[in-house]
């Protein structure tokens, strides 16, 4: 199994409950590169895509997964301090996610509740009313 699949069957409980949004094999494909990935005996347990804006050096955080099995583990914490070194590395001033759940995961972790406003604006016009999602930014120091 490539790494598209392995993302899509890390998520596809995520997406079933309504908390991750449907991506399809080629989007994650065409986008692989902005995956973190962690493994536990070459078995994908958790995953997270950090994907440049193009906009106010900012950083969108999304697929964030951790297998239901791997849970209480850290795991996220350590996916989170991996998210950030990327974001250094990228020169990102901010990243920021979009989430109906998990909210005071990103509290927290020092993540400050924002408005759609505060989204850059190429995001704002892509903001989904319906989900209507909490957003959630942090500053890269």
């Amino acid at each position: 199994m490539d790494k598209s699949e392995q993302i899509l069957t890390l998520i596809k409980p995520f997406v079933d409950q309504g908390k991750i949004l449907l991506r399809s094999k080629m989007k994650i494909e065409k986008n692989i590169n902005d995956f973190i990935l962690l493994f536990d005996n070459n078995q994908l347990v958790a995953c997270a895509g950090l994907k440049d804006c193009q906009e106010g050096s900012m950083g969108e955080i999304y697929s964030l997964a951790v297998a239901k099995n791997s849970q209480s583990l850290g795991l996220s914490m350590q996916l989170l301090d991996k998210i950030l070194m990327e974001a250094k590395r990228r020169k990102f001033s901010k990243i920021f996610a979009l989430t109906k759940y998990e909210t005071d995961w990103f509290l927290k972790h020092h993540f400050t509740q924002m408005k759609i406003s505060d989204l850059p604006n190429k995001r704002q016009k892509y903001f989904n009313h319906d989900r209507n999602s909490s957003i959630f930014f942090k500053d890269i120091t």
